[in-house]
């Protein structure tokens, strides 16, 4: 039985290049609505060409938002459900960050209905509904930078740079045709163009691209490779371990391990794979590890969540923590004490899926 490895699945991928797409045909379409459809025609653009392109490239945006949805309800990683893509801010996972992505999807959604019915609704609530786009495009590009993965990344760092210039540069040509007509209101919008992304600039740094942006969006802990979760160790009398001596010191050591291996379905449609071993150690006798995931077609899973403990026959959670790396069967995890105290952890193990046992050598390093 292979556990199968840590790592992103294909409609990860998918997320992440349909969220970027989207984003840049949005910002292709607000960039017409901003230029002015009229002023592009009286530069020579003819107009069935002008409103045929601003009308696609808006089209397109709907049909790629979709499936951006879809990969992202249907990946199991993150665990968000159908209500968190379409209702804001209830999500278990960076609940404000991807709320502002299903505002935003909200928004393009009733835009895209809207001018569907356009005839009947009549030109003036149309139009007023229309205005949406404007706000709908800052806040895809704060759900973009505040829940996306690749916000690090030189590409996406570069992409987001070129939209929000594009924006730019559609705002002041807006600004500058017509000048001084309604200047207090294009005053205005030349400030915004201005202020805004010069607050972005600066809210980036100790936002997005900050080391533990993850964790302070509201990224769950067991999402967060290496997190350590908060359960409290307690010995047998219900006292926390170490307490008042400080953390039990462990020398480093090398054991042999065996056990039973056990797997079933959640209710959420992944599988659990738990690891229930006995180590030849006085210490350290117990060894608990569950691997949560999606089935792989090696009979394995793909993990998205994981959770290891050790520790003794009166106290099997002295250290807690989950898995840093696996690779087939072999594993590697970082475990804690709750007052202090860290062990790294290496397992090599061979599955007997037939039989459902488990032996191996277990290595224990502090940390």
């Amino acid at each position: 039985m292979v556990l199968a490895n840590v790592g992103p699945s294909a409609l990860w991928y998918l997320t992440r290049a349909t969220g970027a797409v989207t984003l840049i045909l949005l910002t292709v379409s607000v960039v017409f609505g901003i230029a002015n459809i009229a002023r592009l025609q009286a530069a020579g653009w003819p107009r069935f060409v002008v409103e045929g392109l601003h009308r696609n490239v808006s089209l397109l945006a709907l049909a790629l938002l979709g499936v951006h949805i879809a990969t992202t309800v249907l990946d199991p990683f993150a665990g968000i459900h159908v209500l968190d893509a379409f209702v804001p801010f209830v999500s278990n996972y960076r609940p404000l960050w991807l709320g502002l992505g299903a505002f935003a999807s909200d928004l393009l959604i009733a835009i895209a209905l809207t001018s569907v019915v356009r005839r009947r609704l009549g030109h003036t609530a149309w139009r007023a509904t229309h205005w949406f786009a404007y706000l709908c495009w800052p806040v895809a590009v704060l759900h973009s930078v505040g829940t996306g993965s690749d916000v690090k990344q030189i590409w996406m760092l570069a992409l987001t740079a070129a939209c929000v210039v594009a924006v730019i540069a559609a705002v002041w040509a807006r600004v500058g045709l017509g000048w001084p007509s309604r200047r207090n209101l294009r005053s205005g919008a030349f400030a915004a163009s201005v202020a805004l992304p010069a607050m972005f600039l600066i809210w980036l740094p100790g936002g997005p691209l900050a080391k533990d942006w993850a964790r302070r969006a509201g990224t769950p802990l067991k999402d967060i490779p290496g997190a350590v979760t908060t359960n409290t160790a307690t010995g047998g009398n219900g006292s926390t371990s170490g307490s008042g001596a400080g953390a039990t010191q462990v020398a480093a050591f090398t054991a042999n391990v065996s056990g039973r291996v056990t797997q079933s379905n959640t209710s959420n449609g992944l599988t659990e794979v738990n690891i229930v071993l006995t180590v030849a150690n006085p210490t350290l006798g117990t060894l608990d590890v569950r691997i949560d995931g999606a089935a792989t077609s090696g009979g394995g899973v793909q993990m998205t969540a994981s959770s290891v403990s050790i520790g003794s026959a009166a106290n099997p959670t002295l250290y807690i923590g989950s898995i840093t790396s696996l690779q087939g069967t072999n594993i590697a995890a970082h475990v804690s004490q709750t007052n202090g105290g860290s062990l790294a952890l290496v397992m090599a193990l061979q599955i007997n899926p037939s039989t459902g046992t488990a032996t191996g050598a277990l290595q224990v390093t502090p940390a």
